[in-house]
């Protein structure tokens, strides 16, 4: 973070876990209620929107400056919305300090928490105490566990809500042509072929926002949390438009949170075909975003109704492999072939060798190879044992975790 005052513009959206619990954290800009600036105008609005998404309010104060009148304007506009709070002052970095704290009470949020995030102290208390009054939704998101739970997301527009409701043959999701028009995630169900599936459709606004890039963060924040909930996500791409920067990072992001991952490129039927096209389209795809070569890409057309189905028979298939377990036996089994076929390269004179690997995790796949100079393996050879395993075991579609351990 940059010493000078208002430099945080863009919000900032990330994880963290805290005593065994795992949170999303939005970091906003500075709040100023009365501003005819154009870009403070989008930082209100940006943090007005963060706390619409919040399950907890975190009103952090500098506890070296005076209390001003933006401070007290937001702390009525917590208190008016009456969503579960809390009330920090940070910048006491000493006892001297502490005396400050009494001017805080004014607010009206209760009693302020101290701390000194440039030294860490009391954060961690702090933190403590917030968690236990953060509402648990673990236990509401368990009853969702037998379901594959699949995610419909994708840049605005790209017709998420126009494929569920294809799927469900109900208008379930507002569509329309302006980019970003479902607010809400609106979850639903179908039973295909006798398995329960939960469909959730994902991002957007109701209302096109004058701020356009308050779409894509409401959009970013809503596809965030729907991809840390699914088993498996569908990412939608505008045939006409390509892969953008965007949708690799939605992309990456799925493959990140270790879900699994089917592409489907929307509106083809807009798409001049001759008889290699998809191959072409593919390979397209395959040099903008390399690791895309081991999930499945689906050409559709939402509104034809072409091949919309056969988003759902894939997306199952890509569900089998997430939750495949490979016997111990037949994983070293193979694995003692590809060493003998390609064995692991000598690094400054030893001779590096796995002496046995196991499935540990499943949904995602981990595997564990233990061996007896796991810091000297390569990426090289790490990529190579990946690529045997899903040569001759299948995983399409699924991220794969690998870890060499000392043995």
């Amino acid at each position: 973070m940059s010493p000078v005052e208002g430099v945080t513009r863009d919000r900032i959206f990330d994880s963290m876990e805290w005593s065994g619990k795992k949170y999303n954290i939005i970091d906003t800009g500075g709040y100023l209620p009365d501003t005819d600036d154009k870009i403070e105008k989008a930082v209100r609005k940006q943090a007005e929107l963060a706390y619409s998404e919040a399950d907890f309010i975190i009103l952090l104060m500098d506890g070296q400056s005076e209390i001003t009148s933006s401070d007290r304007h937001l702390a009525e506009f917590i208190k008016r919305n009456s969503k579960p709070s809390s009330l920090v002052v940070n910048k006491i970095d000493d006892v001297s300090h502490e005396e400050k704290l009494y001017e805080f009470y004014e607010l009206g949020l209760g009693t302020p928490h101290h701390i000194s995030a440039i030294s860490g102290k009391n954060v961690g208390d702090f933190l403590d105490i917030i968690c236990q009054q953060i509402p648990n939704k673990q236990k509401k998101e368990k009853k969702y566990d037998n379901y594959l739970n699949l995610a419909i997301v994708g840049m605005p527009n790209v017709g998420k809500s126009s494929l569920m409701n294809s799927l469900l043959d109900e208008e379930k999701s507002i569509v329309t042509e302006i980019a970003g028009t479902t607010r809400d995630a609106v979850d639903s169900y179908i039973n295909y072929y006798g398995k329960t599936i939960r469909l959730i459709d994902t991002a957007g606004l109701r209302k096109k926002s004058k701020v356009g890039d308050s779409i894509e963060f409401y959009s970013t924040i809503r596809t965030q949390k729907i991809i840390q909930e699914c088993n498996i996500a569908l990412v939608l791409i505008d045939a006409e438009k390509g892969i953008g920067t965007q949708d690799k990072a939605i992309i990456r992001s799925v493959v990140l949170n270790g879900k699994g991952l089917v592409v489907v490129v929307n509106k083809w039927d807009k798409i001049k075909k001759s008889n290699d096209t998809m191959i072409e389209y593919k390979r397209d795809l395959y040099y903008e975003l390399k690791l895309l070569k081991h999930f499945p890409v689906l050409f559709i057309s939402v509104l034809k109704k072409q091949r919309i189905f056969s988003t759902i028979s894939e997306a199952i298939k890509v569900n089998d492999q997430y939750k495949k377990q490979l016997k111990t036996s037949e994983l070293n089994e193979y694995l003692e072939f590809i060493q003998y076929k390609y064995p692991p390269p000598a690094i400054k004179g030893k001779n590096l060798k796995i002496k046995y690997g196991t499935q540990v995790h499943h949904s995602p796949p981990v595997f564990a190879f233990f061996c007896n100079y796991p810091e000297l393996y390569p990426k090289q050879y790490k990529r190579y044992i990946e690529n045997q395993i899903r040569n001759r075991f299948g995983y399409d579609g699924v991220p794969i975790k690998i870890s060499f351990r000392k043995k």
